[in-house]
């Protein structure tokens, strides 16, 4: 018994040392530091799963969250560089370049997420059409990713050659295959865009000779079927009966509506005959002389007529634009920049 008893009581002791040996402040902080550090890795981790599946909602609360329980943090200007590409591909380009100037204001001009955050703005710019704001960037640069993008604003103004001295000074400074290789079809493409075949202004005017021909040959249906509808229109306002006849009478009233029959006056297979010294001719035909209603459909006719080949001739130049244009949306589509986006980035998890 008084074993067992010695044996509780050293048990005892044991428990009571090791309790307070856990309940140190040296042990305690060190418990809390790895704790917390577990939990910073764990939500780095899921913002960085959530930003390459594309989740980019849940990504921003998370980003947020982590500036919230880690303020000045050293990955701060990463996080803002992630919500603002995060807000980019939320197609929200307005909060997105306003947070790629946050990372451009907290960090040095040198640093990789400063140099990032302005390919990313250019990018912006360059999908928003804003190629002389580009030009003005990329001025004076011999960064190879300037002059990409200077060469896309380039190809989007249809400048030829400007554009190929662009990829042709960026092919340089890349000073490597792959990138040349990759290079290869924006140049074929400037020759292809250069070489569109163009719409004929005096095809064009001949074709306007027929009504909404000039147009069709523009390929602008949509004018071109309402101009053929609004001749459609006139024509048959001037072949309508209405204009060719007096009052209220119409190509349908019968002779006796026209002359009563009445005592003495009747007809025979539809003439009138002579009876009781009454000279009724024997046909009657119905004419106007209100000649000024033919006026008003006549000059809008012909208005409209002049008016439709005068355009068509006008609008070749505008045409061909349009048509280049339409060639050069296809050719970027199809060749996007983004092959070329594969600048340096910070990264949130260090792989």
């Amino acid at each position: 018994m008084r074993k067992k008893m010695i044996l509780m009581i050293i048990l005892l002791i044991s428990v009571l040392i090791g309790q307070d040996q856990y309940r140190s402040i040296q042990h305690a902080q060190d418990d809390w530091q790895d704790y917390t550090q577990f939990q910073k890795h764990e939500l780095l981790s899921f913002c960085d799963f959530l930003i390459t599946e594309g989740i980019y909602e849940r990504a921003l609360l998370s980003l947020f969250q982590y500036l919230y329980r880690y303020p000045g943090d050293s990955l701060e200007t990463v996080i803002y560089y992630y919500i603002a590409r995060s807000y980019e591909f939320s197609n929200n380009p307005e909060l997105a370049n306003m947070y790629y100037n946050r990372v451009q204001e907290i960090s040095g001009s040198t640093d990789i997420v400063f140099r990032a955050a302005e390919f990313r703005k250019m990018y912006l710019l360059l999908g928003g059409g804003e190629y002389d704001q580009i030009f003005e960037k990329t001025e004076l640069s011999e960064n190879p990713y300037d002059l990409i993008f200077r060469g896309y604003a380039f190809f989007h103004k249809m400048r030829w050659i400007e554009a190929r001295q662009a990829f042709l000074a960026a092919e340089e400074q890349f000073d490597h295959p792959y990138y040349s290789k990759r290079l290869t079809p924006m140049f074929k493409a400037i020759d292809a865009s250069a070489n569109v075949p163009l719409r004929n202004k005096w095809l064009s005017f001949t074709a306007s000779f027929v009504p909404g021909g000039g147009y069709a040959y523009l390929d602008q249906w949509e004018t071109a079927g309402g101009t053929i509808i609004s001749f459609i229109l006139i024509s048959s306002i001037l072949t309508s009966s209405a204009l060719l006849q007096s009052g209220q009478l119409t190509f349908e009233e019968t002779n006796q509506a026209v002359i009563p029959v009445s005592g003495g006056i009747k007809t025979i297979n539809g003439s009138f005959t002579d009876q009781r010294g009454y000279s009724v001719p024997g046909k009657i035909s119905l004419t106007t002389a209100n000649v000024k209603m033919l006026i008003p459909p006549i000059v809008v006719g012909a208005g409209l007529y002049i008016g439709s080949i005068w355009k068509t001739w006008m609008d070749v130049d505008e045409a061909n634009k349009v048509r280049v244009q339409r060639f050069v949306g296809k050719v970027t589509d199809k060749i996007s920049i983004d092959r070329f986006m594969d600048f340096p980035e910070p990264e949130l998890m260090v792989k």
